[in-house]
């Protein structure tokens, strides 16, 4: 800032000043805040998988069905020998981050699920049967001689195959 504004000319290239400074400023603040965020992704990423382990979802007939094929699966299956702790943690853990994966893909699931029940029963089309041909004309072929436009070509027509011969 100058230490005097003498005319108004000078308050107005003063204000212009500051304008472009404060957008400079507000410019590099964005770029600051952006380097940030980068930074901290992996630290959200971590705790969004650490709150997946953790939270349980919404109760509904889904997330439901998914605890019961869990506690099944990994209760009486996987598990049927291993200690209290483990058959007691595990299932808690991977129904929850079941239930949340299948919450946060609903739409996509749903979607494939019912492409996959389209192709399933959507009947096979079979191959068309190969269209029957026309006859081929039953005018006697066409011989042309001489071109005017080509000079020194004789154009021939074979009506049996349809085909057009330069010599």
């Amino acid at each position: 800032m100058k230490a005097k504004l003498e005319t108004v000319e000078d308050l107005r290239a003063e204000r212009a000043r500051l304008k472009n400074q404060l957008q400079l400023s507000r410019i590099q603040m964005r770029k600051n805040l952006t380097a940030i965020r980068t930074e901290i992704n992996p630290v959200r990423q971590a705790a969004g998988a650490l709150s997946d382990l953790l939270t349980t979802p919404k109760k509904g007939l889904l997330n439901v069905g998914v605890g019961i094929g869990v506690d099944i699966i990994l209760k009486k299956g996987l598990l049927a020998r291993a200690g209290w702790l483990p058959r007691l943690v595990v299932p808690f853990i991977v129904r929850n981050v079941a239930a949340n994966l299948i919450q946060k893909n609903k739409a996509s699931l749903l979607e494939n699920a019912l492409i996959w029940v389209k192709k399933k029963t959507q009947k096979p089309i079979k191959p068309q049967e190969e269209q029957k041909r026309l006859p081929v004309s039953t005018l006697p072929p066409v011989k042309v001689e001489k071109l005017t436009s080509v000079p020194n070509r004789v154009h021939q027509v074979d009506s049996k195959e349809g085909l057009i011969s330069v010599s």
